[in-house]
């Protein structure tokens, strides 16, 4: 889908291009703007607004913009105005579409690893579960954190991040809450303290850990 719409964008593109250049100037005595070939820029400007309906939503700042610029007897500057915005589109789904990408990849990442430690756990090998799971949460937080414009420190600490989550609103008290006692657990895991946990919690936590990793990414 994002390949069809990103050609899309591209067709759309060229045609703006080449409504432009059918501008001409008015007769000689006449104070109005420059004109444009009318049916060509209609049909642009519905098949740009088709596009970005479809791409970004009709509550986009895009589709307003596209829309207000669209009269029933289009001139230069209105289709000028709306190539800009056309292009802003175009911008702004194609960076939103890699968003996507990446984080599908970064969700199959984290689900290998889940995997691995599933694997572990069931094997009775729960303390390096634990760790796996607790290592597989806090590079989700890092990456929520990137995903929020948060500006990290060069180790950033998972009690740190979960925090500043919290403190910006992109994840609730609970889940703060949550997260917290799932680090104890991987850090007791880590320094040998296995009487602080039991196999249970650690299915618990990397079952958490999948459904935060779901909503999130």
């Amino acid at each position: 889908m994002d390949e069809r719409v990103t050609k899309r964008f591209e067709e759309m593109v060229a045609l703006g291009r080449q409504v432009l250049a059918t501008r001409r100037a008015p007769a000689p005595g006449f104070m109005t703007s420059d004109f444009i070939d009318v049916q060509r820029a209609n049909q642009w400007f519905t098949s740009s607004l088709s596009l970005i309906s479809r791409a970004l939503g009709e509550d986009s700042e895009h589709y307003a913009s596209m829309k207000r610029h669209f009269t029933d007897y289009p001139k230069f500057p209105n289709v000028e105005q709306a190539f800009g915005t056309l292009l802003a589109a175009q911008d702004d789904f194609q960076s939103d579409a890699l968003f996507r990408i990446r984080s599908l990849v970064a969700a199959e990442v984290f689900d290998e690893f889940l995997e691995q430690a599933e694997l572990l756990h069931s094997a009775g090998y729960v303390a390096p579960a634990a760790v796996i799971a607790g290592a597989v949460l806090e590079d989700a937080l890092r990456k929520l954190c990137v995903q929020k414009d948060v500006e990290l420190p060069e180790k950033p600490k998972l009690d740190w991040m979960n925090a500043k989550l919290a403190k910006l609103g992109a994840i609730n008290s609970l889940t703060q809450k949550k997260i917290t006692a799932l680090a104890d657990i991987r850090n007791s895991a880590a320094h040998g303290k296995w009487d602080a946990f039991a196999p249970a919690d650690v299915a618990e936590m990397i079952k958490w850990t999948r459904d935060f990793m779901l909503k999130n990414f």
